[in-house]
C-alpha cells in the first residue's frame, strides 16, 4: 500500500470519528434541551396555561392457571353520571319521557322512577347526579345512545367515567394464594409478580378546558404498556379437590385452621397450594398462607429427617436396633414417652411405629457430643433458613444453635422428633419432595411462564437447591420405610391396594405452655405418591383439631391426603390389580348398552359405574352412602375408588364424565 492511499485512509477515518463525535454531541445536548431546557419551560407553560401531565394506568396483566384457565383478571366497568344543568330546555322537556321508558325498560324498573329522578334533581340543579354504576362495554355503548345522552357531555349532560377493577375468577379456593396488589400492600402471587404483571404507565399533556373537562394534548404523550400475562403452576382442578377434601376435614374435625402443598415430584412446581381459617359462624375462609408463612413445631413429621442425618453420617441403618422399653423414657432431665409400648425397634420400626424413644435415643448417641454436625446437615438442607420462595411472607424457621444460650444436653433428642424447632409446611414439603425425587432437592416453583404479546414466552426451569441429600442407598432405604409407614405403621388407615402411598404422620402438641387450657395438637402428613413412581409430593396441616373428635395425623390429614391422591389416580389411571380389571374390562359395551348397575351383596362394596350416564351412576353411589363429585358431562370415564374396593360410609368418590 502506497503512501497517499494510508493518508487517504487517515484521514477518512478521523472524517468518521469526527462526525460520530458531533452526531454523539448533538443527541446529547437535544436530550439536555428536551429534559431541562424545554423540561422546565413546558413546566412554566403548563403552570401558566392550565396544563397537566396526566397518567393513564396500564393494563394490568392476566394470571393464569397452568392449563391456561383464568385465575385473575382486570374488569372494566362503566360509571355513568348526568349533568342535569347542561341539557337545554326544549330538549329535556321533548325527550325526558322518552328517556325514562329507554332506562326503565333497560333496568328493569318502572318508568316513572327514573322520571321523577331526573325532574327532580334537573330543579336542584344537580351537575353530577349518579345514575348506574358497574356497567359492562355492551351496556355502555346501549345506554349512551338513549335520547338526551346522545348528544354527548356538552349538550346532553352525559357524564361517562371509568373504573378498573380486579377480580378473582376462583375467590374461594385460592384467594389468599392469588393474592392482591393494591392500598393494602403486595400479597401472594399478585403481589410476588406486581412487577411483570403492572405494565408500563402512560403519560400525557391535556389542557383544561373548562366544565370539569380535560382536552389530550398533542406534546409529550407517551402510550401506556399493558402488563404481561403471568401463568401460574397452579393446576385449577387440583386446587380445587385440594380445597374440597380439606375443607370438608376441617369442618368435621372443626379445627381452628389448615393448609395443603401439593408439588410435581420431579420439577418442584407447586399444584395445589390451599389455606383455610374458621370463622366464628364454623365456615372457612383463605385469609392466611400457612402453607408459606406459619412456622411452627412439625411433630413427628421431622423424625425422617433425624433419621436420614444419621444414615447418611453412617452412623445406622433400616436394620440397625433400639431398645424404646415400655413406652416411658428419662433422658437428662426429661421424661420422653411413646403412645404405646414397643420394645426394641429398627430404625424401620422407629419410622413406622413414630417411636419418641427410638429417634431422641438413636440421634443422642451418635450426636449428643457433636451437635454441630447434626445442624450442619440441616444446613445443607436448606432447613434453617427460608428457601426464597416467589411468594412474599415467607416464614422463618427457628431452630436453636448448638453456640447458643438455649442450647442444652436435651435440645437436640427433643428437636429429632419435631419438637423445639419451627418450619415451615412448604419447606417440611421440599425435603419429602427430595426423598421421592431420588435425593435431588428442588425449590418450590411457582411460575411456569410469562407471556406478552409480540414477545417470546419466558418459560422457567426448575431450580435444583441440592443435587443429592444422601446417597442411593440411604435414599432407597427411607423411600421403603415411608412406604412401610403407610402399609403397617401409622398412616395405615389410607392404605390402599390400587397404587402405594409413601408418608409420615405428624402430632405435635401447641400450645403446651398455658396451663388454663386443655391440650391442644396440630396434626400432619407429609409424603408422596404413588411410591413405585412418584408423581407428587404433598403435605396436610390441620392446627388445632377438636381433640373430642380426633388430633393424631393418620386420622385427622391422613385421608385429606389420600383423597387428593386418589383423585390423580383417577384422573391419570395407574394399571390396576387384576382382579379390579375383571370387574371394569368390560366398560366399553356400557356405552354401547345401558344396563342396571349391579351392586354387591357384600355391604360398603364399590360397584363398577364405568360407562354408565352420570345420570344413573350418581344416584345409586350416594343410595350406597358416597359422597359423590364429579367434573363433565355424560357418561363415566373414570371413578377415584375402582369396582371392588371396600369403602366407608360418607367416603368421597369423584368421578370423571364424558360425551
Amino acid at each position: 500500500m502506497n503512501k497517499d492511499n494510508k493518508k487517504s485512509i487517515v484521514i477518512k477515518g478521523w472524517v468518521i470519528a469526527g462526525g460520530l463525535a458531533v452526531w454523539a454531541f448533538a443527541v446529547l445536548f437535544f436530550m439536555f434541551r428536551i429534559n431541562v431546557l424545554e423540561g422546565e419551560e413546558l413546566k412554566e407553560f403548563a403552570d401558566n396555561n392550565n396544563f397537566r401531565l396526566a397518567t393513564e394506568e396500564a393494563e394490568r396483566g392476566n394470571l393464569y392457571a397452568s392449563n391456561g384457565a383464568l385465575m385473575a383478571t382486570t374488569v372494566t366497568k362503566h360509571n355513568i353520571y348526568v349533568d342535569l344543568v347542561a341539557i337545554k330546555d326544549d330538549l329535556f322537556k321533548e325527550n325526558v319521557q322518552y328517556l325514562a321508558d329507554s332506562l326503565g325498560k333497560m333496568f328493569d324498573k318502572s318508568p316513572n322512577h327514573f322520571y321523577d329522578k331526573l325532574i327532580n334533581e334537573r330543579e336542584k340543579k344537580n351537575r353530577y347526579m349518579m345514575l348506574v354504576k358497574g356497567l359492562d362495554y355492551e351496556e355502555y355503548q346501549r345506554i349512551r345512545k338513549f335520547p338526551i345522552f346522545e348528544k354527548g357531555q356538552n349538550k346532553g349532560g352525559f357524564i361517562h367515567e371509568i373504573e378498573s377493577k380486579r377480580e378473582l375468577i376462583v375467590k374461594d379456593i385460592g384467594a389468599r394464594t392469588i393474592g392482591y396488589d393494591d392500598s393494602r400492600g403486595k400479597v401472594g402471587l399478585e403481589g410476588a409478580y406486581s412487577d411483570l404483571l403492572t405494565g408500563l404507565e402512560g403519560r400525557r399533556w391535556e389542557q383544561f378546558m373548562g366544565r370539569g373537562k380535560w382536552k389530550p394534548f398533542k406534546h409529550w404523550e407517551q402510550e401506556p404498556q399493558p402488563g404481561s400475562s403471568v401463568y401460574t403452576t397452579i393446576d385449577a382442578d387440583l386446587q380445587m379437590i385440594s380445597y374440597d377434601a380439606l375443607y370438608q376435614q376441617l369442618s368435621a374435625f372443626e379445627a381452628h385452621h389448615g393448609s395443603v402443598v401439593v408439588m410435581e415430584v420431579s420439577t418442584g412446581k407447586i399444584r395445589a397450594i390451599v389455606n383455610l381459617t374458621r370463622k366464628e359462624d364454623g365456615t372457612y375462609v383463605d385469609d392466611y398462607n400457612y402453607a408459606v408463612g406459619e412456622a411452627a413445631e412439625p411433630g413427628s413429621t421431622f423424625k425422617a429427617v433425624s433419621m436420614l442425618v444419621g444414615m447418611d453420617d453412617g452412623y445406622f441403618d433400616k436394620n440397625t436396633t433400639v431398645e424404646t422399653g415400655g413406652g416411658s423414657y428419662k433422658l437428662y432431665n426429661r421424661k420422653i414417652t411413646d403412645s404405646h409400648p414397643n420394645g426394641t425397634l429398627t430404625v424401620d420400626g422407629v419410622i413406622k411405629k413414630s417411636s419418641n424413644i427410638g429417634t431422641a435415643k438413636l440421634i443422642n448417641e451418635h450426636y449428643n457430643s457433636q451437635p454441630e454436625q447434626f445442624f450442619k446437615k440441616l444446613e445443607k438442607w436448606n432447613m434453617t433458613k427460608p428457601l426464597g420462595v416467589d411468594i412474599l411472607g415467607e416464614g422463618k424457621p427457628v431452630m436453636h444453635k448448638p453456640d447458643s444460650k438455649s442450647w442444652s444436653n436435651v435440645t437436640l433428642p427433643v428437636m429429632s422428633y419435631g419438637y423445639g424447632l419451627n418450619i415451615t409446611p412448604i419447606q417440611l414439603v421440599t425435603f419429602y419432595n427430595a426423598i421421592a425425587n431420588n435425593g435431588k432437592m428442588v425449590k418450590p416453583l411457582f411460575m411456569d411462564k410469562i407471556s406478552k404479546k409480540g414477545e417470546e414466552d419466558i418459560v422457567f426451569e426448575p431450580v435444583v437447591l441440592v443435587d443429592r441429600i444422601s446417597s442411593p442407598e440411604n435414599i432407597k432405604a427411607m423411600q421403603d420405610m415411608l412406604k412401610g409407614a403407610v402399609t403397617e405403621g401409622t398412616g395405615r388407615l389410607i392404605h390402599t391396594d390400587n397404587y402405594e402411598i409413601a408418608g409420615k404422620t405428624g402430632t405435635a402438641r401447641v400450645e403446651y405452655w398455658k396451663k388454663d387450657q386443655g391440650m391442644q395438637y396440630r396434626a400432619s402428613f407429609a409424603g408422596y405418591f404413588p411410591a413405585d413412581k412418584p408423581k407428587y409430593s404433598c403435605i396436610v396441616v390441620v392446627h388445632k383439631p377438636n381433640p373430642r373428635k380426633g388430633y393424631y395425623g393418620g386420622g385427622v390429614t391422613a385421608p385429606v391426603f389420600k383423597k387428593i391422591a386418589d383423585w390423580v389416580y383417577s384422573k391419570t389411571p395407574i394399571p390396576l390389580p387384576s382382579e379390579i380389571k375383571k370387574s371394569s374390562k368390560n366398560v366399553k359395551s356400557g356405552f354401547a348398552k345401558e344396563s342396571v348397575i349391579k351392586t354387591s351383596k357384600t355391604k360398603n362394596i364399590t360397584p363398577n359405574v364405568m360407562g354408565y350416564s352420570g345420570s344413573k351412576a350418581i344416584p345409586v353411589l350416594e343410595n350406597l352412602g358416597f359422597d359423590v363429585r364429579y367434573s363433565g358431562i355424560g357418561r363415566v370415564t373414570n371413578q377415584s375408588i375402582p369396582a371392588g374396593v371396600r369403602f366407608r360410609k360418607g367416603e368421597t368418590i369423584y368421578l370423571m364424565l364424558e360425551r
